[in-house]
């Protein structure tokens, strides 16, 4: 079963590994049987004194060992290349599956579970053909053919060693019932307290904030002590069947011994006994595979526990892909009709929405929190599915579209900003590689972020750490907003982009959308009227749905919902002024 999973997560090139690496285990470990079981008339023959006898089967035995040796070298390289055949196909099976799932989808609890898969969890599984199975290969293969090789001497004393296979079966069962559940508990405490500890270390700021360093250590105590006890449950669980395992190969030995001996005594031929003698060598070395039985069989599982996790994030429904795929569309005018959906079980967040932004127009998009604003933006670029309706770009519904072309009319700058490792120009340049100075100066300038580089040391080389760390947040969302004019997508989306940066750079990106007017079509999620004003529409959501629309200025007019947003504002801000220095 195990090894038709493992085939499964392998690409049709390298499935056929899988058997090529079974059978030359196979027939290493039948080589050292025979090899095991040539020895016993080498012996008697020794035993007797006829040394030219013994001569031709040391020289039978020789030989099955070279056998041994050479399909045991075989299988190794064989493993080894299964196991890097494994890591390649799981990484890019992993990577390509996970573009493909709805950004929903990434909860914390997930996330973690990725990373502990990704990490640990693969590294077991590669562990499974390039060091477990070989020795249960061996413990399923060596046995059984030593003891028929010895039923050829004695059938009693064969008879007599069958009988711990059932028994040795028993307790790889045994081992694998305890095991299951106790495995289950150590990867999901596992799992919670590396998220606990991602947690931590990224809300020290807070924490210290607010003087509750100590208790916020409670959370990632409690899940450390979870996985702590349940790794503790994990090894009493192994453990017993493990001693099992032992004290019944050492007592089959013990047992096996004492028949010998009781047979040899009672014999009437001495050179039964001779037999006998020839017979302690595949004994002991028939045993010796089944004593690693139990150990290799608690690395299999923990593996086999570590391919659910691979098979269940691989089992994720992905976005659906389309049957038929539309062509690229013309132009960039975007409708929603009758649009809802929902991210759970509670309300709707969208309920019926229709609009329609046409080609190459500003949009300001402006509501309170929760009225599905960044949630249209979402359902644009396609990181869900709507429950009902459609959206449409250039009339192609964008469910109908490919990936890459969908991508290549989208770029989105978001709330949460995220840079990856690396300098200022590697981040920017990631919307365009072959982007020439030219094009990155000219989004720089757009975007504010020239100023900015000037000041850094390094400039564009400048490194922007772990997860853009390394720059203030205004600083993250203006190397955001550089990199989304980079790809130069016919639309532009933005949720509060402006939300990190100050009054200075607010009027940057007011003369930016300035600048795009009427070269893309721009949807931004705004609360700052004075460049929401220079937006042709303003559509308002409530609920879910539109329950204004129209130019800034008619709004405000009206005197509705849109009017109310913007003179609360208003009267909040009115409360700030700056005193001359007395």
């Amino acid at each position: 079963m195990i090894l038709r999973r493992l085939e499964c997560l392998l690409g049709e090139q390298d499935r056929k590994r899988v058997p090529a690496f079974i059978a030359a285990a196979c027939l290493a470990s039948l080589m050292q049987a025979i090899a095991f079981v040539l020895l016993v008339p080498c012996l008697e023959a020794l035993l007797r004194g006829a040394m030219p006898t013994a001569s031709f089967w040391l020289a039978a035995s020789l030989v099955a060992v070279a056998g041994a040796w050479w399909a045991t070298h075989a299988a190794t390289l064989k493993s080894f290349d299964l196991a890097l055949a494994l890591l390649r196909n799981l990484r890019i099976r992993l990577g390509a599956h996970l573009v493909r799932l709805p950004l929903g989808w990434f909860t914390p609890v997930r996330t973690a579970r990725i990373a502990g898969t990704i990490s640990q969890g693969v590294m077991e599984l590669l562990a499974l053909p390039a060091h477990q199975l070989m020795p249960l290969v061996q413990a399923c293969v060596v046995p059984p053919v030593v003891v028929a090789g010895m039923a050829l001497f004695d059938i009693r004393l064969a008879a007599a060693a069958a009988l711990l296979f059932p028994c040795i079966g028993l307790v790889y069962w045994w081992a694998g019932r305890l095991g299951q559940s106790a495995d289950r508990a150590v990867h999901q405490a596992a799992e919670e307290a590396g998220q606990r500890v991602a947690e931590f270390a990224q809300a020290q700021a807070v924490l210290r904030a607010y003087g509750v360093v100590t208790r916020g250590h409670g959370a990632l105590e409690t899940a450390l002590r979870q996985q702590n006890r349940a790794g503790r449950r994990q090894l009493w669980m192994v453990l017993p069947p493990l001693l099992a395992n032992s004290w019944l190969v050492q007592l089959g030995y013990l047992s096996l011994m004492a028949m010998m001996v009781y047979l040899g005594l009672g014999g009437s031929h001495p050179a039964h006994a001779v037999t006998l003698v020839a017979l302690m060598v595949p004994v002991a070395r028939m045993l010796e595979p089944l004593g690693d039985v139990a150990s290799s069989g608690a690395g299999i599982r923990m593996a086999s526990a570590q391919l659910s996790q691979v098979e269940g994030i691989l089992a994720e429904p992905p976005l659906p892909s389309p049957v038929r795929l539309a062509p690229p569309p013309t132009g960039s005018t975007i409708s929603f009709t009758d649009v809802r959906f929902n991210h759970g079980n509670g309300p709707p967040v969208l309920d019926g929405l229709d609009f329609t932004l046409e080609q190459n127009t500003t949009t300001a998009l402006v509501g309170l929190s929760g009225a599905g604003k960044s949630t249209v933006l979402h359902l644009i670029a396609r990181f869900f599915d709507v429950d009902s309706g459609s959206v449409t770009i250039g009339g192609m519904d964008v469910r109908a579209l490919e990936p890459t072309a969908l991508s290549a009319l989208v770029s989105p700058v978001f709330q949460n900003t995220h840079l990856f490792s690396g300098t200022i120009r590697e981040n920017v340049l990631m919307a365009r590689p072959n982007a020439d100075d030219a094009a990155l100066d000219h989004v720089a300038t757009l975007s504010g972020l020239e100023a900015m580089l000037a000041r850094l040391p390094g400039g564009w080389q400048c490194s922007v750490g772990e997860g853009g760390h390394g720059l203030s947040g205004g600083e993250r969302q203006r190397v955001c907003i550089a990199r989304a004019l980079l790809k130069d997508a016919p639309i532009l989306l933005l949720d509060e982009p402006t939300s990190a940066l100050d009054a200075h750079n607010r009027a940057t990106f007011g003369q930016m959308l300035t600048a795009l007017h009427g070269h893309r079509t721009i949807l931004v999620i705004a609360h700052q009227y004075e460049w929401i004003s220079a937006a042709d529409r303003v559509l308002v959501l409530e609920h879910g749905r539109v329950v204004e629309d129209g130019t800034p200025s008619e709004l405000l007019v009206r005197g509705s919902a849109f009017a109310a947003l913007h003179h609360q504002r208003k009267a909040l801000h009115a409360g700030w002024h700056i005193s001359p220095k007395v």
